[in-house]
């Protein structure tokens, strides 16, 4: 079942307990970097809210309709939101990717440091969501 936890006309965060996973799917661009970090905090709280009710939580971002976000934007995911995914124990981040070539550079750019979390990259929603509960079946 999935679960709405936050929206706005960027962002939509949602708990999909099938998967399980916080999922977070973009439109367009946030209005200013101020928005694009609320959204991201508001996705580690329901990551922080959840991630003791299941015996491994994923990430999953869908980023097919998102438009590209500032280089502060990027620095801001890197050094504060991945690094909290990590510490609490996150270990798989699926992102599906977005059509724009310049989009798709950000994202790559935006998981090529993760250390113990495992990202990749998706065309496809269903392929994304295939590979995460493929984990969870590992892990149980």
């Amino acid at each position: 079942m999935v679960k709405l936890f936050y929206k706005d006309e960027y962002a939509t965060i949602e708990l999909d307990d099938e998967v399980p996973c916080v999922k977070l799917t973009l439109q367009g661009v946030p209005r200013f970097s101020e928005h694009y970090q609320l959204v991201q905090v508001k996705r580690l709280e329901l990551m922080h809210r959840e991630i003791g009710n299941f015996e491994i939580l994923h990430m999953l971002t869908d980023s097919r309709a998102a438009g590209p976000v500032l280089n502060e934007d990027v620095d801001f995911f890197k050094l504060n939101i991945l690094p909290e995914m990590e510490r609490v124990g996150i270990r798989y981040l699926a992102v599906v990717m977005p059509t724009g070539k310049l989009t798709r550079m950000t994202v790559q750019e935006m998981v090529a440091d993760a250390n113990t979390t495992e990202a990749r990259t998706f065309d496809d929603m269903r392929q994304a969501r295939a590979w995460l509960k493929s984990k969870t079946a590992v892990m149980n």
